[in-house]
């Protein structure tokens, strides 16, 4: 690739992502004149089983992550109650900004299933035939109000090759599925698949997003900045995520990150476009 290449990529995993962060985040964009990649939850985002049974110890884990934003530090007590109880499907109650985003120019592609905490907390217990199912269901959603997507991601990028058969089955042209390291064909048991994995290269501790870890542990705004730069120096593909709730609410950050992107001399990319000059260089 002889030019230097960003794309932001963004999970919407809960219905705050789009009431709260994806406004500001089509302004910041509609300003500079870039496009982003998103991906969202067709399912519901919380699971009030989940948090007070089997689950709890994982709940607290969360609460007491001192270097990441737990969602309801995001978004407060009362919105997670009431989210929790009422257990809305996030992308099909919010139709109408999400085809803003496509009708904006942007990507938008498909993440998980129809339910994101049981996919993030007990991924290796669910049988292959039931990880299928419900991807299949919730890509009939989605291809119902948005039309065939070409990528997706898994939640809390926990994947594994059932994942990566069912996403070469039913057609997607690449999965986000994967931390670091350069663009490839997805393999599943040694053998080589028609879609393309593309990684997120900059990345916190664990699966946490870069700009999250850094706000966790108080970092100024210019601090930020100057650290993903450098991180990005000698690089010439770059992809960076976020969720729209944390990281899209702070829209003079977004804008001070992506002006000093293409001040550095990177085109930003979506996600299919990414895949598209795979295709055409491979």
């Amino acid at each position: 690739m002889n030019e230097r290449v960003f794309s932001y990529r963004w999970d919407i995993d809960h219905r705050a992502c789009i009431t709260d962060g994806l406004p500001k985040i089509l302004d910041v964009c509609a300003e500079l004149g870039v496009k982003n990649t998103f991906f969202i939850n067709m399912g519901r985002s919380t699971n009030l089983r989940e948090w007070l049974g089997k689950g709890l110890r994982g709940s607290r884990a969360k609460l007491n992550d001192m270097e990441a934003v737990h969602l309801i530090k995001k978004i407060g007590w009362r919105r997670f109650a009431l989210e929790t109880l009422l257990s809305r499907p996030v992308g099909g109650s919010l139709l109408k900004p999400l085809e803003g985003i496509l009708r904006n120019g942007h990507e938008l592609g498909l993440h998980g299933g129809s339910d994101h905490v049981i996919w993030s907390r007990r991924f290796a217990q669910l049988p292959e035939n039931e990880l299928f199912a419900d991807v299949e269901h919730t890509l009939e959603l989605y291809t119902r109000h948005f039309g065939k997507p070409a990528g997706f991601t898994s939640p809390g990028f926990k994947f594994d090759d059932r994942v990566r058969r069912l996403v070469d089955k039913l057609g997607f042209r690449y999965d986000g599925d994967a931390i670091g390291g350069v663009p490839h064909r997805s393999v599943a048991a040694g053998q080589t698949l028609q879609h393309w994995t593309i990684p997120v290269t900059l990345i916190g501790p664990r699966t946490i997003p870069l700009m999250e870890w850094h706000g966790a542990r108080g970092a100024s705004e210019a601090d930020i900045v100057a650290d993903i730069l450098k991180r990005m120096e000698g690089e010439d593909w770059v992809v960076l995520y976020g969720h729209p709730c944390y990281e899209g609410v702070n829209d003079r950050l977004l804008k001070r990150l992506f002006s000093a992107v293409l001040d550095a001399g990177f085109k930003f990319l979506t996600h299919e476009q990414m895949a598209e000059r795979l295709n055409a260089a491979a």
